[in-house]
């Protein structure tokens, strides 16, 4: 008889314990916590005064004489180095000549499959998509990596 009521009891233990626990918790949310030695200080909300000026951008974009240099200094493999905009848009352009060598091909390729985005992006830019290639002669590439200003992050 009694191996009739033991689901019944289990039954209510687990809700008695369900409802103890969710009480309890309760409680914790409106009981203060025993101090561990911190300090915590609180300040009233400002009513009064008006809200504060947006902050100026701390990443402005770097003048385009400036990014000519430092991709120049980066990468002295590219000549005619710019930067202009026109109907496309803003961008980075430059020509690539042909290798001399692998240490030659490997700085190319680090510049194209990221290096260039880093130092533009470094200089408040950001580029929107790859870097467009072009080959104008035998193994000489004219190369436009289309730039926009870098948004500041929103906080």
């Amino acid at each position: 008889m009694a191996s009739k009521y033991l689901p019944l009891l289990g039954g209510t233990a687990l809700v008695v314990a369900i409802g103890g626990f969710w009480f309890t918790q309760r409680g914790a949310e409106s009981t203060p916590m025993p101090s561990t030695g911190a300090v915590v200080v609180t300040a009233p909300a400002a009513t009064e005064s008006p809200s504060p000026a947006p902050a100026p951008p701390t990443n402005l974009p770097t003048a385009p004489d400036k990014v000519i240099a430092h991709v120049r200094q980066a990468y002295p493999l590219l000549e005619k180095v710019d930067f202009s905009c026109d109907t496309k848009g803003c961008a980075v352009t430059a020509t690539i000549p042909p290798p001399t060598g692998d240490e030659f091909l490997r700085v190319r390729q680090e510049m194209l499959l990221g290096g260039l985005a880093r130092l533009v992006e470094a200089d408040g830019y950001r580029m929107p998509g790859p870097v467009h290639m072009d080959e104008i002669e035998s193994n000489l590439f004219h190369i436009r990596a289309d730039v926009v200003p870098a948004q500041p992050p929103v906080s």
